[in-house]
């Protein structure tokens, strides 16, 4: 990986040598093609940066904020002490994520892999990447609510690309994903084996992620004003996740290793001298203690009592002795392969959408699926329970947050308003701010004080108030 790293990251720079500038005439070769002084990456090296910048995406900024909000982790020291104490947050906080969306790795990388994969004949190739696309988009969506997208990779000819509704971008990702599981099955053309971080080149593996992508974006959309529930987004949430992720075998896993430049995020970031200010977080720390949870020891490390404890974030009141760190656990290692899309979770959205459209009875198995895997007696499938077990399961995982402002559950005390004027309002914040640089460059981006009295909506809509997305629109109390 660090071989193809070096070769994407070579591939997008720009040289700036001289001389030797006729060395080559010949049509296609000239001076601006001169082979030792690329001016424009392949498709393979694109692909590789894609992948890495997804893993990137999923790991760090986004996903820390997200574990904060959601008290799977507690802030205690540095920046992150704002974030999980007073909700302060601006709009350069996300400003690289926002970036990244659309820079090198992401959306405009992507599709012109696409596009070469697909002047080539090679459809399985440009199915992958529309998979990562899937991914990049929807986390967008689900974190800044509506985002540039239909004209955002035309900067040669719309600098100023509109916003698109938060709820036209998943109906796009659900007919691109569709699009990306017809061109796998195809079987036409080439298959990116040996440049494939996540599955080494496994279709079977990557369609099954496709569909449990699709259940996860269906359910993105249950949601509607006035404590409403879109039924119809259960059930085709159902028909995806039949045919999602079959076996934990099959999980959509970062790809990470032992040297430096590959190492997981978590783990880098446990290592530097940041690495102790973000900590276990009390209320799942508290939860897995209870059910007496064997994956304690995966998560956090001992703390100085040599048992497992978490900061509370809403008290701010407790003994440093008693907080587990995340170094000395099994998964803060440096090739730890970090879960993005997994068979837990396919198996919990079929429980939670089976429990709203069918019975407890048809959610049931599935539960239980996943609390055989650690030998934990089964419990009714309520919706609270479904979704605490997911809490669980998909720690450090983004989708958490989602289902949080989702559902309202876990039942989470929020830090008491101190954001300084943001006026959250004693609630989880249920979105971020747009970045700066495109508040400056893009005037169609809302302001922050839109922002914060409509969330996520370019030019407003109605039933959508205070700082939260449209699939979002009511806060957790």
């Amino acid at each position: 990986m660090r071989r193809y790293l070096a070769i994407a990251l070579g591939g997008l720079l720009f040289a700036g040598a001289t001389g030797c500038t006729d060395f080559l005439t010949k049509d296609g070769v000239g001076s601006d093609k001169d082979p030792n002084n690329p001016r424009e990456a392949t498709r393979d090296q694109l692909f590789i940066a894609a992948q890495a910048a997804q893993f990137g995406m999923q790991e760090a900024n986004i996903g820390m904020f997200a574990c904060l909000f959601m008290q799977q982790c507690g802030g205690v020291g540095g920046r992150f002490v704002q974030f999980r104490g007073w909700y302060f947050m601006t709009e350069v906080d996300a400003n690289s994520d926002f970036i990244q969306i659309y820079s090198g790795g992401g959306l405009l990388d992507l599709r012109r892999v696409q596009e070469i994969s697909e002047e080539e004949g090679n459809r399985e190739y440009a199915g992958v990447a529309k998979i990562l696309e899937a991914m990049l988009i929807g986390l967008g969506a689900d974190v800044f609510g509506d985002i540039p997208y239909r004209e955002a990779a035309q900067f040669e000819t719309i600098k100023h690309p509109a916003f698109d509704p938060q709820a036209q971008i998943y109906a796009d990702i659900q007919a691109l994903l569709t699009e990306a599981i017809a061109d796998i099955e195809s079987g036409e053309g080439e298959v990116p084996a040996p440049l494939d971080l996540v599955y080494g080149g496994n279709m079977d593996a990557w369609v099954e992620a496709a569909y449990t992508l699709k259940a996860r974006y269906y359910l993105h959309t249950v949601e509607q004003p006035n404590n409403g529930v879109d039924l119809t987004a259960y059930q085709n949430a159902i028909a995806a996740a039949n045919n999602g992720i079959s076996s934990p075998a099959n999980d959509l896993r970062a790809f990470h290793g032992s040297a430096t430049s590959e190492r997981n995020i978590w783990y880098q970031f446990s290592q530097t001298t940041f690495g102790q200010d973000i900590v276990a977080g009390k209320p799942l720390v508290d939860l897995m203690l209870a059910r007496n949870d064997p994956r304690l020891d995966d998560y956090f490390g001992l703390n100085a009592h040599g048992t497992y404890g978490g900061y509370d974030a809403p008290t701010d009141a407790t003994d440093p002795d008693d907080i587990s760190p995340f170094t000395g656990s099994a998964r803060n290692v440096p090739n730890f392969r970090q879960p993005l899309v997994t068979w837990e979770e396919n198996q919990l959205i079929l429980a939670e959408a089976k429990l709203m459209t069918q019975s407890a009875a048809a959610a049931q198995p599935h539960l239980d699926a996943v609390r055989a895997q650690y030998d934990l007696a089964p419990v009714p499938a309520t919706l609270e329970n479904i979704i605490l077990e997911k809490y669980v399961a998909l720690f450090q995982n983004i989708e958490v947050w989602n289902d949080y402002k989702r559902t309202c559950f876990p039942r989470l005390t929020p830090v008491p308003d101190a954001d300084f004027g943001h006026g959250f309002g004693d609630v989880v914040p249920g979105r971020l701010f747009y970045g700066s640089t495109e508040m400056n460059a893009n005037p169609n981006t809302p302001s922050v004080g839109d922002q914060l009295a409509e969330g996520g909506v370019a030019g407003g809509r109605p039933g959508v108030g205070g700082f939260r997305n449209p699939n979002d629109p009511n806060a957790c109390t």
